[in-house]
């Protein structure tokens, strides 16, 4: 399994490379499933307030899909919960804060129908009596209630992802223990009518999903949501290979590391500081043009990062050239990604330090080639790999890399 070296992950992931070690530590996982955890779940959370235009007609939201691959043991869900728990705690936080504002609404709302039972009564007297009826005082609507702003979801209909979306713009992440389920499930009950809304949420563009019992469909601006799961590689078969070859998989950053020592850990995680830089990535705003209409702020590459970024599309048709089916998309899809860890990393970087670049240089570029190119492209040809196997070849591979974990020297 690909493995970074420790000077290569101080350089990708900066101020976080040691958080990053020892949320890995405490939590008994490989390092690189935190990581691409700590990604996939920065990016919901900016969501729709900044996207990266590397040059002109060219635009990419900050929404990475990861997709931890590992045996039951080996560390996928308490990885996940890492970077869960402080995004559960201000997703209560969020809850609270709309409890307040629904009772403050509801008693609002009370003496607006007061009012607004009073005008009636007012307004039908003048009427009988041949006057001009009084004008509808504002207090009579006490307006619409507010929304449930939400970071995290589940398990979800594509309608209900589409209301959240339409209802709190920004972005959201649909984490899941088991992708397989997730991807099935989408397969079972709609004949795959949902890959459609899944492919664009990659993209965050406008959406509109036609409701059964309402005549007014769903409209969702910028269709932004960062996928973020767990799947075994017995399982990688039929994920992989025999599905629908429409891009939908090669969306995923995959992530497919050697299992680690079993050790108890010495190491304590300082939660809180992860949950401070989610809470500062969360109050970024987005843009808001003449209208008043929300639009992602964006981040241009400046000339350097340019020059890199082409320099990287040049080795990924490489690349391309020595790889078919799935792995060649997945390929073909590298520096679009590259872009978009570029613009979590530089973020990422903000919600240490609090100071938020007004453009992407070369130097969160230079980290991103190096950690899709190099690094998370092996993962991929990994799993690519591993999904062809015949099952006794990969019953043998994953007995040897026990015998390597453990460093056994008889059986």
């Amino acid at each position: 399994a690909p493995v970074m070296a420790d000077h290569e992950f101080d350089t990708v992931f900066g101020p976080w490379a040691d958080w990053l070690r020892t949320a890995a530590e405490v939590k008994g996982a490989p390092v690189d499933f935190v990581a691409l955890a700590l990604l996939s779940t920065a990016s919901a959370i900016i969501g729709n307030t900044r996207w990266a235009v590397p040059w002109d007609g060219w635009i990419e939201p900050p929404v990475i899909w990861g997709m931890l691959i590992g045996d039951p043991s080996s560390g996928k869900s308490p990885a996940l919960d890492a970077l869960l728990d402080p995004v559960k705690q201000i997703d209560n936080a969020l809850s609270a804060e709309y409890l307040n504002n629904r009772q403050d609404w509801a008693d609002k709302d009370e003496v607006a129908k007061l009012v607004l039972a009073e005008w009636k009564k007012d307004a039908k007297a003048a009427i009988a009596e041949g006057e001009e009826p009084p004008e509808k005082p504002k207090e009579a609507d006490a307006g619409a209630p507010p929304v449930r702003d939400r970071i995290r979801i589940t398990d979800t209909t594509t309608e209900k992802a589409a209301v959240l979306m339409a209802d709190g713009w920004r972005g959201l992440l649909l984490s899941r223990d088991e992708l397989s389920g997730w991807l099935g499930s989408m397969d079972r009950y709609n004949g795959g009518g949902d890959r459609p809304f899944w492919l664009e949420s990659f993209g965050g563009r406008s959406f509109t999903v036609d409701r059964k019992n309402s005549p007014e469909p769903i409209m969702v601006d910028h269709l932004s949501i960062a996928i973020l799961g767990g799947t075994q590689p017995d399982k990688l078969d039929s994920l992989l290979l025999h599905s629908d070859d429409d891009g939908l998989l090669a969306r995923f950053l995959t992530v497919f590391p050697a299992q680690v020592p079993l050790r108890r850990p010495t190491a304590v995680l300082d939660a809180e500081r992860m949950q401070i830089a989610l809470e500062r990535l969360r109050a970024l705003e987005p843009f808001t043009d003449e209208q008043g209409e929300q639009r992602p702020f964006m981040l241009h590459l400046n000339e350097p990062a340019q020059d890199a970024l082409q320099d990287f599309r040049q080795q990924c048709r490489e690349w391309e050239g020595d790889a078919s089916g799935l792995m060649k998309s997945h390929i073909g899809k590298l520096p679009g990604m590259a872009v978009r860890v570029a613009t979590v990393l530089a973020l990422l970087d903000f919600a240490a330090d609090g100071e938020e670049a007004t453009a992407i240089n070369q130097g969160h570029l230079g980290r991103a080639c190096h950690y899709v190119g190099e690094h998370m492209r092996k993962h991929a040809q990994r799993a690519y790999g591993v999904a062809s196997m015949p099952p006794e070849v990969r019953a043998a591979s994953r007995i040897g890399e026990i015998i390597k974990a453990e460093g056994l020297r008889q059986i």
